[in-house]
């Protein structure tokens, strides 16, 4: 990871490490996941309505150099077991929650198993380092904010104490 990246990953850990809502907030490098990035870390525990724990992760995407945009991803993993027998009744409640959505998307992990939130914010890299900081600490704050009043009733979908179409009857006209 450059050194300006660098910089705003750590002050954006700073932030969290902060954070009174965060249990803990650590940088892993990419060499220690295994991954061509490095991630920051977030172990975000009695979360929402559900009082629900969850995994947030937030990276740079690799992209050829020169980047003149660069790519912040924020990924939230909600971390519950989910019956293989709900998975259909949650995707359908996933699609038709994501187009209510103004920011990122649910979705479910391959085999079913993970219900995660994810978010790609585009950087312009020709902006002041402090602006683009703003930016990033608004990306990750969104991440967090935004799917925290659907999560709850996702997991009640996952579990069967909310029937697909009461949660549809809930979304937006």
């Amino acid at each position: 990871m450059n050194e300006r990246k660098k910089a705003w990953m750590e002050r954006l850990e700073t932030f969290f490490q902060n954070d009174e809502s965060v249990e803990e907030a650590t940088i892993f490098t990419g060499e220690e996941l295994g991954t061509p990035m490095d991630v920051l870390r977030l172990l975000v525990p009695n979360y929402g309505a559900g009082m629900l724990d969850i995994l947030a992760e937030y990276s740079f995407l690799p992209v050829g150099e020169p980047e003149e945009i660069m790519y912040f991803s924020s990924v939230l993993t909600l971390l519950i077991e989910i019956p293989a027998g709900a998975v259909p009744a949650l995707s359908i409640a996933i699609s038709k929650l994501n187009f209510y959505l103004p920011y990122g998307s649910f979705c479910l992990s391959k085999d079913g198993t993970m219900l995660v939130f994810k978010n790609i914010s585009l950087l312009r890299s020709d902006h002041d380092d402090e602006k683009i900081y703003e930016d990033i600490e608004l990306a990750a704050d969104n991440a967090l904010f935004i799917p925290e009043k659907y999560l709850y009733l996702l997991q009640q979908v996952a579990e069967g104490t909310l029937l697909v179409n009461d949660f549809l009857e809930m979304l937006p006209e």
